[in-house]
């Protein structure tokens, strides 16, 4: 019997549905082909808290993953290597262990030690399933020479070199579902309904949710908007529904344009919140502020209390309706993977064992309009991120999807 080759898997950023039974499908897969897997639990902090000299180190990081193991976790949500957002470039101190805190300026660059346990390790490849941030890392590491394969997933489907992603299917399916059920919510209350997805450097994903959900208008971070045109169209949008109510879908990471909501500055200073909850109903800041608002400010502003806050909190006062604000975020990675994303899932693993079988290292497992399940350089996940073709796909003036063939996104026309 041929003897068994260690290959590592790891999982980093959020969780999302379908997660556990990507994960089965590839431990069954490489198994049956001569592999032995090994889960590396909380992604990249996994292994930064791996200490090659100290063997004690392992035993609570890593999990020797059998068939056993993992016969039951595809139906449970979340991640049964849990996961995390580290960047190992960018670590701060306090999250390092001891021996690796240099007499640096923070963010430390732990490139080199992942590097080292890697190949400490002998690990066959390393397998790692990832948002773009996770795979940006992961390129950076192949880029080195470190044997990497690798799988997308998250709900935004903002990877290059891929039309799908894991999660995506799923998130799109509950966002539109949770939406028709807060839509009803604001209809019995004649308000106006502001819902906020997760923070993302593309509103594709809440773009199309807000095309199938049929919400009113959309904000997406490609495009800033002008407070008072959105709460006018919005305006007009609850005066023309029988319910009288309106709905707006925010992408965490949309922004109001800095120069238009200057007369704004006292809504969005922290310091403010209380005094402005003691306002009278329909009562709106003065036209001049006290100072002048910066966009460091605001960016600051916004990554303290989000987009949705933000949105809800100035319509409240352009308009003196009463606002309803509710966040969507975590609510869309959980409960169980629809047919897509089982499936997506099992082809992902699939795809990914065929290239460890084949020796193959530096991809990323992709489904491509074209050529169905295939692989691609992982070089081009590194590019960048997807972001809305916002001429093809968005009405800027009126904060509406303008979408006509559905599918993926920044694929030249001429190929549609």
């Amino acid at each position: 019997m041929a003897a068994t080759k260690r290959v590592g898997i790891l999982i980093g950023g959020g969780d999302v549905p379908g997660l556990n039974m990507c994960l089965k499908s590839l431990v069954y897969r490489s198994i049956d082909l001569g592999f032995e897997p090994i889960g590396i639990r909380k992604g990249w902090e996994g292994l930064i808290h791996y200490n090659p000299a100290s063997p004690s180190t392992y035993s609570d990081r890593f999990i020797e993953l059998t068939k056993n193991t993992v016969r039951p976790i595809d139906r449970t949500p979340g991640s049964f290597l849990h996961s995390s957002r580290l960047d190992p470039r960018r670590t701060p101190r306090a999250l390092a262990p001891e021996y690796l805190r240099a007499k640096t300026p923070e963010p430390l660059d732990l490139t080199g030690h992942i590097a080292q346990a890697i190949e400490r390790l002998g690990y066959q490849a390393l397998i790692v399933i990832g948002d773009d941030d996770t795979l940006h890392f992961a390129a950076h590491l192949s880029r080195l020479g470190v044997p990497i394969i690798a799988i997308p997933k998250t709900i935004h489907n903002n990877i290059l070199g891929t039309d799908y992603t894991l999660g995506f299917s799923t998130g799109l399916m509950r966002g539109v579902a949770f939406i028709h059920e807060l839509r009803a919510l604001a209809g019995s209350r004649e308000q106006l309904v502001v819902l906020e997805t997760f923070a993302a450097k593309s509103g594709y994903s809440a773009l199309l949710m807000g095309l199938l959900s049929g919400v009113d208008r959309v904000l997406i971070p490609e495009v800033e908007y002008i407070p008072d045109q959105l709460a006018y169209l919005l305006t007009q949008d609850k005066r023309q529904t029988p319910a009288n109510y309106a709905v707006l879908l925010v992408c965490n990471g949309a922004r109001p344009a800095l120069e238009p909501v200057q007369r704004y500055a006292r809504l969005l200073a922290p310091d403010s919140l209380p005094e402005l909850a003691q306002l009278p109903e329909g009562e709106t800041p003065p036209a001049e502020p006290s100072g002048k608002l910066t966009q460091e400010a605001l960016d600051g502003y916004h990554s303290l209390v989000g987009s949705g806050m933000i949105a809800a909190q100035l319509m409240a006062h352009i308009t003196g309706e009463e606002v309803f604000l509710q966040s969507l975020t975590y609510l869309l990675r959980t409960g169980p993977p629809d047919g897509q994303d089982l499936l997506g899932a099992a082809n992902f693993a699939l795809t990914a064992a065929r290239l460890l079988a084949e020796g193959k290292t530096g991809r990323l497992a992709a489904f491509v309009q074209d050529k169905m399940w295939c692989d691609v350089d992982l070089q081009a996940a590194a590019a960048g991120i997807k972001t809305v073709d916002v001429e093809g796909m968005y009405d800027r003036q009126t904060y509406q999807p303008q979408l006509e063939l559905i599918w993926s996104i920044n694929r030249p026309r001429s190929q549609s």
